[in-house]
């Protein structure tokens, strides 16, 4: 492993329910605590397909737009 790799900061998936926690754009989804993005994107998946009004769907898609920061968070600094 190159010293660049072992110096690089890492996230645990307790960190990623500490910060998703923190967000209460996510309060009203599944998936907050414990981490899992799976359960949470399909849950706001879901309330895409059930949001009728317009003020419903640009709440959903500032919650989408959350999560594609944790997706990058996830994706970039998540210990596996």
């Amino acid at each position: 492993m190159s010293d660049r790799a072992e110096k690089r900061r890492v996230l645990t998936e307790e960190d990623m329910t500490f910060i998703a926690e923190q967000l209460r754009i996510l309060d009203a989804y599944p998936g907050v605590v414990p981490w899992s993005r799976a359960e949470l994107w399909a849950a706001v998946l879901d309330a895409q397909l059930s949001a009728k009004t317009r003020r419903e769907r640009e709440a959903v898609a500032e919650v989408r737009g959350a999560l594609r920061v944790l997706d990058v968070l996830e994706r970039h600094f998540l210990r596996k």
